[in-house]
């Protein structure tokens, strides 16, 4: 059985795959070789980020759901600060063009998070925790009716 997680970083493959689609041919005659390369490598940068962040909080969802955030929140800075560390060190290199680099991350996070939205409003997920309703005897339509 395929978890929300599951089922988000294939959707945000699959975009990522269509996106390469055009993007990969179109950096190519535009920008040469090197824009080839940078944009592959702007959405495999986007591909493994996404991917260990959505599979990093979900193992800590599973263990302890009280280290959600700060899980959340660490993939978040870790991920900032390999970026920021990636575009500084390429920064005025001849063999990786950043402009080319950087649409591709761009282009690749929009896309992301665009299929992370439409798995989350296609998947019936509770955003509350039916296990605290049923320890105290509720329903969660006795909470909403009153």
């Amino acid at each position: 059985m395929i978890t929300a997680a599951g089922r988000t970083v294939r959707a945000g493959l699959l975009v990522l795959a269509a996106v390469a689609v055009p993007a990969l041919p179109i950096a190519g005659f535009a920008r040469g070789a090197n824009g080839l390369a940078a944009v592959a490598a702007g959405l495999v940068l986007v591909a493994l980020f996404f991917t260990a962040s959505k599979l990093a909080v979900s193992v800590v969802a599973r263990r302890m759901r009280a280290m959600v955030l700060p899980a959340a929140l660490g993939t978040y800075l870790m991920k900032t600060i390999i970026l920021g560390v990636l575009l500084v060190t390429l920064e005025g290199s001849d063999s990786v063009d950043l402009i080319a680099f950087s649409w591709a991350v761009l282009v690749g996070v929009l896309g992301w998070v665009g299929a992370e939205l439409w798995v989350a409003t296609h998947t019936r997920v509770p955003f509350y925790d039916p296990d605290a309703f049923r320890a105290r005897g509720d329903s969660p339509r006795d909470t909403l009716n009153t």
